[in-house]
């Protein structure tokens, strides 16, 4: 059962001078249980699928057409209220700044406080236990310190870890993440995604990441969407799309992977994925 299905998307930006079509019918499904990544160069669409499914697109950019049912609801006819009730709640969402998703002059726990009230959710001593419990699962140091602090305090790491522990902190069933590691050194990149990924699969979540590296989806996701120009040209199992992609498009973004030894390595990823199923 698809916990997310998207149906013929179509986002624009309308403008004085126009209108430019962003995303043209994207169609695609996240099944429970599942980490699906979204990659593809610069400007081909990849943040507009995510953030136009969860109604965060800044203007002038609007959904022009197409449904995004997640669990029986059609996400895109909900009215702002509504929306603004399962984003946080029944879906997270990890932005690729962490301090832009951080009050810089909030202290970390109340800020937790503030995500559970604004869903409704008491709180007391037991959700302040969680926060803790998500900081120090998130790879945290000295949760109670953190909680106590400010944003401007951690480094770009600890924060990411920080806006994932509040992007669990009310078990939504779908967690969404935009470039979650761009801004983050490949040591601590590595750190984040095996936490993000841990704390997803290891509580039955589904996930949908943008990336533009294509190690981050062959060690961590089970399927791909490949996107170009706005469309969405090829999809499904990472094990067969990375090893015998279809598409031009494909073919070229997996080239582009210019080191020999990290060609091998993706490719050494897959074909061990498709012998142990």
């Amino acid at each position: 059962m698809s916990g997310l299905q998207v149906r013929d998307l179509v986002t624009e930006f309308h403008s004085r001078s126009g209108v430019t079509r962003a995303l043209h019918g994207v169609s695609f499904e996240v099944g429970a249980n599942e980490i699906v990544g979204v990659v593809g160069e610069s400007g081909s669409g990849k943040s507009t699928v995510v953030r136009s499914v969860i109604k965060l697109l800044m203007p002038p950019g609007r959904v022009t057409a197409g449904t995004a049912e997640f669990h029986g609801q059609d996400l895109l006819k909900l009215p702002e209220r509504q929306i603004r009730r399962i984003r946080g709640r029944e879906i997270g969402f990890v932005a690729q700044n962490p301090f832009s998703a951080l009050n810089p002059v909030v202290r970390i726990e109340k800020q937790f406080s503030n995500i559970a009230k604004a869903h409704g959710v008491g709180v007391d001593a037991g959700s302040r236990d969680r926060a803790l419990e998500l900081l120090a699962s998130s790879g945290v140091d000295n949760p109670e310190r953190v909680m106590r602090g400010y944003a401007h305090e951690l480094s770009g790491g600890m924060a990411q870890r920080v806006v994932i522990a509040m992007a669990l902190y009310l078990n939504p069933r779908l967690v969404i993440a935009d470039e979650p590691t761009t801004a983050l050194d490949l040591t601590v990149q590595r750190q984040v995604l095996d936490t993000l990924t841990r704390l997803t699969k290891g509580s039955g979540r589904s996930m949908l990441i943008v990336t533009h590296d294509l190690g981050v989806v062959a060690n961590y996701c089970d399927r791909v969407l490949v996107m170009y120009r706005g469309r969405l040209v090829e999809q499904g199992p990472v094990s067969q799309v990375f090893v015998q992609p279809k598409d031009p498009y494909t073919v070229s973004l997996l080239n582009s992977v210019v080191q020999p030894e990290a060609a091998e390595a993706l490719l050494a990823t897959e074909l061990s994925k498709s012998r142990s199923i």
